[in-house]
């Protein structure tokens, strides 16, 4: 080992002991600690994304949205799908991705299809649809929502409960386009994943015990939980549907 790698691992293994002593005098929040340091154990490209400003939105638009997420249920479900009559929004500016949400389908198909393609977890268990009784939009028939082009979910709704965006009535998205959201992403990117330091409140959905669910991608998988309606945090916020 040269002079200069060892001096780099020890200026590691320092910064590592100093974050220990943070986590143990109650200066750093151990979970969120643990989610920073994960993105740089499970991502090779974790310079670009600890670089990448929350907001900073993600190129992924194709020429013809209705096209692009028939093709995605064709490959990724088996589903052969008519998207041409859903109706799609103009949505304002900085709202670059589109979910179709196609008649029919169900949050156990979507997220057996996140266990398919990636590790996943659920606190709810499998049975999501049993676990997720209320949800403002259901799959009854097709629709599409826009939704901001970003990997990080809303940084505008940080600290903003589920409670508070009802409240000031900012639409949410719902657990199944959140899913439907990830497995899209994955999809188009190649094997890419969302709220990798963050999580998206699912407001627009509760769970049988009243909690919402949120989403995230920690500990190397991609995680489904749940928070009180009246939680507010900084790493977590619900992504704005038109």
């Amino acid at each position: 080992m040269s002079n200069g790698e060892k001096s780099a691992l020890e200026k590691c293994l320092a910064v590592l002991v100093k974050i220990g002593m943070m986590v143990v005098d109650g200066v750093r929040d151990p979970a969120q600690v643990l989610r920073w340091l994960q993105v740089i154990v499970s991502r090779a490209d974790f310079v670009s994304i600890l670089d990448r400003p929350p907001s900073a939105s993600v190129d992924t638009t194709p020429a013809d949205w209705r096209q692009e997420w028939q093709k995605f249920y064709q490959e990724v479900f088996g589903l052969t799908t008519d998207l041409s009559g859903v109706e799609l929004k103009d949505g304002p500016g900085g709202f670059g991705w589109a979910v179709f949400v196609a008649q029919g389908i169900t949050l156990n198909q979507a997220y057996a299809k996140c266990r398919d393609r990636f590790p996943s977890s659920s606190t709810y268990g499998d049975d999501l649809d049993k676990a997720v009784p209320e949800n403002e939009r259901t799959a009854a028939t097709a629709y599409a929502k826009r939704f901001r082009n970003r990997v990080e979910a809303d940084e505008e709704n940080k600290n903003l409960s589920a409670n508070t965006l009802t409240k000031e009535k900012i639409q949410g998205n719902t657990l199944l386009e959140r899913l439907l959201l990830e497995l899209w992403y994955n999809w188009r990117t190649g094997g890419g994943h969302l709220d990798l330091l963050n999580w998206t409140l699912c407001a627009g959905s509760r769970f049988h015990d009243g909690g919402v669910p949120c989403v995230g991608w920690g500990d190397g998988q991609f995680q489904v939980s749940g928070y009180r309606p009246d939680y507010a945090g900084e790493y977590f916020r619900g992504r704005s549907a038109v």
